[in-house]
């Protein structure tokens, strides 16, 4: 990784290494104080790499059949937004997801993800 990543090379590298399930290299790609929240509520879901190596630690872990496929990607300035099928998370199916990546000197700082309604 490089100061000069563009959003979506960023965006891509913590794609492959998340459905490779390598921790370190999908931590390495984020800020030490990002942040990751829920769009539009603002609701913090996790603040800092300690709680993404947590959170992301255990469902690694836990989902040996997790992989997510990018369906589109949008970049524009210095953010990425990615529309997301992953699987292996649940096991009543897929789960889709669009994720926005505020990516600045090559690292991912913030993320908003929009998921779908479990109620609907």
């Amino acid at each position: 990784m490089t100061a000069t990543d563009t959003p979506a090379q960023a965006a891509q590298r913590q794609l492959d290494a998340y459905n490779a399930r390598d921790l370190e290299a999908f931590l390495a790609v984020y800020t030490e104080d990002c942040t990751v929240r829920a769009f539009p509520s603002g609701e913090v879901l996790m603040e800092g790499r300690d709680a993404m190596r947590e959170r992301y630690g255990a469902l690694f872990a836990n989902h040996p059949g997790l992989h997510c496929r990018l369906l589109t990607r949008v970049e524009h300035e210095h953010v990425a937004i990615d529309h997301e099928e992953v699987e292996g998370l649940r096991e009543d199916g897929l789960v889709y997801a669009v994720a926005l990546y505020e990516v600045r000197e090559g690292q991912i700082r913030n993320v908003w993800f929009i998921r779908e309604d479990p109620s609907a």
